[in-house]
């Protein structure tokens, strides 16, 4: 796994203290402060750091967070959500689930919710995965959250998500892609493969194409490219 350079784990701890040690401060200079601390994904050094820090401060991390996703301020739930799906620290999704009729309101807010489901593989999630399958703004999400918590299940709509995108995918396979190309069946089977490892991807994969055999050889080549990808990005 792809770690943190300590000169970025110490641009952290600066931007921690000159925060007060604040978590929500700091979580906005993550992702909206200067542009040098800036990055892709403003949460992907997080688990490092989380490792460096004072362990009272990494206590309050995990209640900043359920006080910000269970609070009344949308975007601020929705900031949180985001950082429990691309977390590792432990966090328990209870209290937010139980909340989820308030946050259905806010779109944001909601769609980070299914996804945090589906990252964390929260099982109790599953209904509300299920509800938000019906929802046209709300599909795209869940889907991917289906594949994560049952890659065997989510096969026929994943075959229905590549047929649909099939064209733009094959097109895609010999190049890099750009962010806005990513289909959602790549986007499942990326996500599975972040959950549940090449195992769950290969299930996933084996459940879209059923028996038909040109279909497999065809996700085959996708999940090696995945696999490839997720590689390099880890290196």
């Amino acid at each position: 796994m792809n770690r943190s350079t300590p000169g970025r784990l110490q641009e952290l701890e600066v931007l921690f203290a000159r925060c007060r040690y604040g978590w929500r401060d700091f979580f906005f200079e993550l992702e909206q402060g200067d542009a040098s601390l800036l990055a892709e994904d403003p949460w992907r050094d997080l688990d490092d750091f989380l490792e460096e820090v004072d362990p009272a401060h990494r206590a309050s991390f995990g209640a900043t967070l359920l006080e910000m996703a269970t609070g009344d301020e949308t975007a601020a739930q929705a900031q949180a959500l985001a950082i429990v799906a691309t977390c590792r620290e432990p966090f328990d999704l209870g209290p937010v689930l139980a909340q989820e009729p308030r946050l259905k309101k806010d779109l944001e807010a909601h769609l980070a919710l299914l996804l945090a489901i589906g990252q964390r593989n929260d099982a109790r999630g599953r209904p509300i995965i299920d509800a938000a399958l019906k929802d046209p703004q709300r599909r795209h999400a869940a889907l991917i959250a289906l594949a994560q918590l049952d890659p065997a299940a989510a096969g026929a709509a994943g075959k229905s998500a590549y047929q649909k995108d099939r064209e733009r995918i094959v097109s895609m396979l010999k190049r890099p892609l750009e962010e806005e190309e990513y289909a959602t069946y790549y986007q499942m089977a990326e996500g599975v493969l972040q959950v549940r490892g090449k195992a769950g991807l290969d299930a996933f994969l084996k459940a879209t194409a059923g028996s038909d055999a040109a279909l497999g050889g065809e996700l085959a080549q996708l999940g090696r490219r995945i696999e490839q990808q997720a590689e390099l990005a880890d290196a």
